[in-house]
């Protein structure tokens, strides 16, 4: 075997600046992207299209002087809290009912995390039809309720006060943040060559693959992704915990900011019910 043939495959930096692509990227910004290559990817993605409605709305909301306007601001934001509650419960349902997923896990004992993770998801945030959040959002945000009278709108806009509306927002927010340490995404990306496609299932490598027809035929370069684009999540939600910080009480407990988790402790939700209550604490 000659010197050249054990070379093997080089592997080189990816020098693009990549970001999860938007529903609004247009040109290079949609061309560049990271797009989700499975199903618990899409899942991800569609929570992350919820928490960037949320930044633009919140982002209003913080600067505005007027306590009417601000919370006209957050009746506006129940739509894509709503979505954000109900997409971390699709991305929570794949894990546990999609065995494609599911076999991505690291072990069982992630796989009972997940279940009772989603159990006390339900528990802290009630999310069907009949729970506050979901009847301001069918009645009073998404848009107004052909049956809906002055009086009942007022009760319903009761339940959105700034404190119940940040709960809840920094239970999905808490919650999310956990899940997208979970090794279960994978990513694709444009290979920039005729006949090929990109793929990471393995972070940080993204392969690039020779595709004839429907078949894969063999691989011909392989590239170090510069940033996870898993970490766009942990940046919206940055933001968003800035932007709300006025919506708290004193002493009420929400997330004050953010630092990096050990990787072995990728649950930090479970049992934490300390968001369970809009009631002041004196921790």
């Amino acid at each position: 075997m000659s010197e050249e043939e054990n070379r093997g495959i080089p592997v080189y930096l990816d020098t693009i600046d990549r970001e999860v692509v938007s529903s609004l990227a247009e040109g290079e910004a949609e061309v560049n992207a990271w797009h989700p290559s499975n199903s618990s990817a899409h899942k991800l993605w569609r929570c992350l299209e919820c928490l960037r409605d949320l930044e633009e709305l919140l982002e209003e909301a913080v600067h505005q002087k007027n306590a009417t306007k601000k919370k006209r601001r957050l009746k506006i934001a129940i739509t894509p809290l709503h979505s954000l509650i109900m997409s971390i419960d699709d991305l929570l349902n794949d894990i546990l009912c999609n065995k494609d997923t599911a076999k991505l896990l690291k072990s069982d004992e992630q796989y009972e995390q997940i279940k009772a993770i989603s159990k006390q998801f339900s528990a802290m945030l009630p999310h069907d039809f009949k729970a506050p959040v979901s009847i301001a959002r069918n009645k009073l945000s998404s848009h107004i309720d052909r049956k809906l009278l002055p009086n009942e709108a007022k009760e319903i806009d009761e339940t959105i006060n700034p404190s119940e509306f940040g709960r809840w927002l920094h239970i999905c927010l808490h919650l999310i943040l956990d899940l997208t340490k979970l090794e279960i995404y994978w990513w694709s990306c444009d290979p920039q060559i005729d006949g090929c496609v990109r793929l990471m299932s393995n972070e940080p490598f993204i392969v690039t693959f020779k595709v004839e027809g429907n078949a894969i035929r063999g691989i011909i370069g392989v590239h170090i992704a510069k940033e996870s684009p898993k970490n766009d999540v942990p940046k919206v939600v940055g933001v968003l915990i800035r932007s709300s910080k006025w919506m708290f009480k004193p002493g009420q407990p929400c997330i004050r900011s953010l630092k990096e988790d050990s990787k072995k402790e990728w649950n930090t939700f479970l049992g934490n019910l300390t968001l369970n209550s809009n009631s002041p604490t004196s921790k």
